[in-house]
């Protein structure tokens, strides 16, 4: 089959699919190219937090103190595949680069636009899909085990600060308060009063699916592979499929590096990988918002009725097993913090988010294909923030200036 439509997209995410969208906005027709994996998908498996704290990169100053013990697996919050180092190479010498002040404050300057409009961004689209339901806006809480802990967050609550970001800094008395049913082990906590959260982010990501459709998108379930442009268009590949379009966009997330390769382009990308599981609670026992234990390494997350526990970070190649023990770790400290009942599912989930080693996403037209837009590596953002980059892409599209700063997320950083 070849067949034409104005864009092609790859990826069938939360950004992939969040593009469609404003595209369809615009009166432009879409196609889609993806495996057809939802669960597989880091938009399935993430803690449906719209944080508006959430623009602080990963590699944040006092990294580099820290690398022996993610390298050792010794730090529950972030761990590493040593087999999948050689592969991470590229990533990583530039990560441990960006491990200062000046870059992590740069970082925040540049994102904090992208995130300040993530809730409403979200509530555009599900207004659009009937999924409004789905969000609330109660805030979300990091929880501290200490005061010495709490204190030590001050120069990234000062940063918060500078940007406007909804805080409340709350005692012990608060948390019980405010979540009577979590263990009293927590001495301080910040709660992040203008951040939103998702019921359940398989079902939004669904009803945009289903919204495409319905707008006459089409979804072709193959693995993209081939990607080439002419003096006409530009035309993907996947399996026995090609469809040529005006424009191709790439928001493939996690493997989008691979496919970036067979046109030359190399972006240091690693699989900032995450796992999570279902868990019924203690009759009684109630988790009223999204919650993260700083020194447990794990968020906490209210969804249909039972409690999802999220892991920390893995860095590994996108297809390396999975590693459980991470997941086993912070479940069982979860559990000392609520009650938890029964697993839900048999084994965990895992997911893997394309990471950048400067903490931002490659937003912005290729160098080499003027008719190539590149929409990956958000990290553990991309969920929250696809939408606002579906704008930009279908702005990019348009020939109109993006409705943001993109200036720091160009693909031509990294060359491409």
């Amino acid at each position: 089959m070849n067949t034409g439509v104005d864009v092609v997209i790859i990826g069938a995410g939360m950004v992939g699919l969040s593009s469609a969208l404003h595209l369809q906005e615009r009166g432009l027709t879409v196609a889609l190219f993806d495996p057809g994996r939802e669960e597989g998908r880091a938009s399935f498996g993430n803690a449906g937090v719209l944080s508006r704290n959430s623009i602080f990169p990963v590699a944040a100053p006092g990294l580099r103190s820290r690398l022996p013990r993610y390298a050792l697996g010794r730090d529950v919050a972030v761990r590493a595949r040593l087999a999948s180092v050689p592969f991470l190479l590229p990533w990583l010498t530039r990560f441990v680069a960006a491990a200062d002040e000046r870059r992590w404050r740069a970082a925040a300057a540049a994102l904090d636009p992208l995130v300040s409009r993530a809730y409403d961004e979200h509530l555009h689209l599900a207004d659009r899909v009937g999924g409004r339901s789905l969000i609330r806006r109660n805030g979300w809480m990091r929880l501290y085990r200490s005061a010495a802990a709490f204190e030590a967050s001050a120069r990234e609550r000062a940063v918060l600060a500078e940007y406007g970001v909804g805080m409340e800094c709350l005692e012990q008395q608060d948390i019980v308060q405010l979540e009577p049913h979590l263990a009293r082990r927590f001495a301080r906590a910040i709660l992040f009063t203008d951040s939103g959260a998702v019921e359940s982010p398989g079902a939004l990501v669904r009803l945009y699916r289903a919204a495409v459709a319905a707008q006459g998108g089409r979804f072709v379930e193959a693995l993209a592979e081939r990607i080439e442009e002419d003096a006409d268009g530009i035309a993907v590949t996947g399996g026995p499929t090609t469809i040529r379009g005006r424009f191709a966009v790439l928001a493939a997330g996690a493997w989008s590096g691979q496919l970036a390769r067979t046109l030359g382009d190399r972006f240091p990308l690693a699989a900032e990988r995450g796992y999570h599981r279902h868990f019924r609670l203690a009759e009684g026992a109630e988790l009223r918002r999204p919650v993260h234990d700083a020194a447990g390494g794990y968020v906490m997350s209210p969804m249909n009725g039972r409690v999802r526990v999220l892991s920390g970070v893995e860095l590994a190649r996108p297809d390396d097993p999975p590693d459980h023990r991470q997941i086993a770790a912070v479940t069982a400290d979860a559990a000392n913090t609520i009650a938890l009942g029964d697993a839900v599912e048999p084994a965990p989930w895992m997911g893997s988010r394309p990471s950048t080693p400067d903490g931002l996403p490659v937003i912005g037209v290729s160098k080499r294909r003027s008719r190539l837009i590149f929409a990956f590596g958000h990290g553990h953002i991309g969920f929250a923030n696809g939408p606002l980059t579906g704008r930009i892409v279908a702005a990019l599209v348009a020939g109109e200036a993006a409705p943001i700063p993109i200036g720091a997320f160009s693909p031509r950083r990294f060359g491409a």
